[in-house]
């Protein structure tokens, strides 16, 4: 599974519990996007950025020119 080009953040794995107390496995996955951006040697390349890190600016989008 992908993983966060900034912060690393990836799928957790854990347990739902139900009433009963039946516990089942499921996956935390992390609110990961595929977007355009400019790395720090300047080159632009497609990583995936979970949105916390896009909503704080840690990363810089890489603009459409035509």
């Amino acid at each position: 599974m992908a993983k966060c080009y900034v912060c690393g953040k990836a799928t957790k794995i854990g347990r739902s519990l139900t009433f009963s107390a039946e516990s089942n496995p499921r996956q935390f996955r992390a609110n990961l996007k595929r977007v355009k951006a400019i790395l720090e040697d300047g080159t632009v390349k497609r990583v995936y950025v979970c949105t916390k890190c896009l909503k704080a600016g840690k990363i810089k989008k890489a603009v459409k020119t035509s």
